[in-house]
Protein backbone atom coordinates (compact mmCIF):
# COMPACT_ATOMS: atom_id res chain seq x y z
CA UNK A 1 0.00 0.00 0.00
CA UNK A 2 1.40 3.13 -1.07
CA UNK A 3 1.82 6.65 1.21
CA UNK A 4 -0.69 9.37 -0.04
CA UNK A 5 0.19 12.96 1.40
CA UNK A 6 -2.31 13.09 3.12
CA UNK A 7 -1.11 9.64 5.42
CA UNK A 8 1.86 11.62 5.31
CA UNK A 9 1.05 14.67 6.75
CA UNK A 10 -2.04 13.93 8.93
CA UNK A 11 -1.77 10.58 10.63
CA UNK A 12 2.24 10.64 11.72
CA UNK A 13 3.43 11.18 14.63
CA UNK A 14 5.76 13.29 15.50
CA UNK A 15 9.28 11.94 16.30
CA UNK A 16 9.57 11.86 20.05
CA UNK A 17 13.53 12.37 19.74
CA UNK A 18 14.53 16.30 19.63
CA UNK A 19 17.13 18.06 18.35
CA UNK A 20 19.75 16.97 20.89
CA UNK A 21 18.94 13.62 20.66
CA UNK A 22 17.65 12.58 23.78
CA UNK A 23 13.93 12.09 24.03
CA UNK A 24 11.41 15.21 24.29
CA UNK A 25 8.88 15.89 27.45
CA UNK A 26 11.09 13.12 29.31
CA UNK A 27 11.62 14.90 33.08
CA UNK A 28 13.63 13.66 35.69
CA UNK A 29 11.63 12.53 38.90
CA UNK A 30 12.41 15.40 41.82
CA UNK A 31 15.10 14.93 44.10
CA UNK A 32 17.30 13.04 41.57
CA UNK A 33 20.63 13.46 40.70
CA UNK A 34 23.05 13.02 37.34
CA UNK A 35 26.08 11.67 39.49
CA UNK A 36 25.98 7.99 40.07
CA UNK A 37 28.12 8.53 43.22
CA UNK A 38 24.97 10.14 45.01
CA UNK A 39 23.11 6.70 45.34
CA UNK A 40 23.32 5.33 48.42
CA UNK A 41 24.72 1.76 49.24
CA UNK A 42 20.96 0.95 50.72
CA UNK A 43 19.31 1.93 47.52
CA UNK A 44 21.13 -0.36 44.98
CA UNK A 45 22.71 -3.95 45.04
CA UNK A 46 25.43 -4.73 42.59
CA UNK A 47 26.54 -8.34 42.27
CA UNK A 48 29.21 -9.87 40.36
CA UNK A 49 30.27 -7.76 37.45
CA UNK A 50 27.76 -5.50 37.86
CA UNK A 51 29.39 -4.16 40.63
CA UNK A 52 32.83 -4.10 39.24
CA UNK A 53 31.82 -1.74 36.65
CA UNK A 54 29.85 0.12 38.61
CA UNK A 55 33.07 0.68 40.91
CA UNK A 56 35.39 1.37 37.80
CA UNK A 57 33.34 3.76 36.98
CA UNK A 58 33.04 5.42 40.36
CA UNK A 59 37.04 5.46 40.17
CA UNK A 60 36.80 6.92 37.02
CA UNK A 61 34.63 9.86 37.87
CA UNK A 62 37.40 10.20 40.98
CA UNK A 63 34.87 9.16 43.89
CA UNK A 64 37.77 7.01 45.49
CA UNK A 65 36.08 6.55 48.79
CA UNK A 66 32.66 5.02 47.52
CA UNK A 67 34.92 3.13 44.84
CA UNK A 68 37.34 1.67 47.01
CA UNK A 69 34.26 0.59 49.58
CA UNK A 70 32.39 -1.13 46.60
CA UNK A 71 35.81 -3.02 45.47
CA UNK A 72 35.91 -4.42 49.03
CA UNK A 73 32.48 -5.68 49.17
CA UNK A 74 33.72 -7.51 45.78
CA UNK A 75 36.53 -8.91 47.30
CA UNK A 76 35.21 -10.15 50.17
CA UNK A 77 33.27 -12.11 48.08
CA UNK A 78 35.87 -12.81 45.82
CA UNK A 79 39.01 -12.63 46.72
CA UNK A 80 41.02 -13.55 43.62
CA UNK A 81 39.42 -10.84 41.34
CA UNK A 82 42.71 -9.43 40.38
CA UNK A 83 40.76 -6.76 38.65
CA UNK A 84 38.96 -5.62 41.93
CA UNK A 85 42.56 -5.52 43.84
CA UNK A 86 44.03 -3.04 41.20
CA UNK A 87 41.22 -1.19 41.49
CA UNK A 88 41.08 -0.65 45.03
CA UNK A 89 44.75 -0.12 44.86
CA UNK A 90 44.29 2.64 42.30
CA UNK A 91 41.59 4.20 44.72
CA UNK A 92 44.14 3.74 47.93
CA UNK A 93 46.98 5.56 45.86
CA UNK A 94 44.82 8.41 45.17
CA UNK A 95 43.94 8.88 48.96
CA UNK A 96 47.56 8.67 49.65
CA UNK A 97 47.15 5.66 51.10
CA UNK A 98 50.66 4.11 49.79
CA UNK A 99 51.36 1.14 51.88
CA UNK A 100 47.92 -0.22 51.73
CA UNK A 101 47.89 0.49 47.82
CA UNK A 102 51.32 -1.67 47.64
CA UNK A 103 49.67 -4.27 49.67
CA UNK A 104 46.67 -4.76 46.75
CA UNK A 105 49.08 -4.14 44.22
CA UNK A 106 51.14 -7.19 46.04
CA UNK A 107 48.02 -9.50 46.27
CA UNK A 108 47.07 -8.42 42.51
CA UNK A 109 50.58 -9.18 41.75
CA UNK A 110 50.45 -12.75 43.24
CA UNK A 111 47.38 -13.61 41.75
CA UNK A 112 48.44 -12.12 38.14
CA UNK A 113 52.02 -12.37 38.31
CA UNK A 114 52.09 -10.66 34.80
CA UNK A 115 49.37 -7.82 35.09
CA UNK A 116 50.95 -5.35 33.23
CA UNK A 117 48.73 -2.36 35.23
CA UNK A 118 49.40 -3.96 38.28
CA UNK A 119 52.93 -3.81 37.75
CA UNK A 120 53.31 -0.42 36.36
CA UNK A 121 50.90 0.90 39.32
CA UNK A 122 53.43 -0.77 41.60
CA UNK A 123 56.52 0.64 40.23
CA UNK A 124 55.17 4.29 40.02
CA UNK A 125 54.68 3.71 43.67
CA UNK A 126 58.06 2.82 44.01
CA UNK A 127 59.52 5.60 41.67
CA UNK A 128 57.47 8.06 44.01
CA UNK A 129 58.72 7.08 47.04
CA UNK A 130 62.29 7.33 45.45
CA UNK A 131 63.29 3.24 45.58
CA UNK A 132 64.19 3.00 42.20
CA UNK A 133 66.46 0.24 41.99
CA UNK A 134 62.74 -1.50 43.00
CA UNK A 135 60.98 0.20 40.90
CA UNK A 136 63.10 -1.01 38.18
CA UNK A 137 62.91 -4.37 39.29
CA UNK A 138 59.36 -4.20 39.49
CA UNK A 139 59.23 -2.73 35.84
CA UNK A 140 61.83 -5.14 34.73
Amino acid sequence: MAWTDKDASNGKQKDPVGDNGFLEGVQLASGTTSSLGCISPGLKKFEGKDALTYANILRSRNKFIDALALYESILDKDNGNVEAHIGKAICQQMQNMGRLAFESFAEAIKLDPQNACALTHCGILYKDEGRLVEAAEVCW
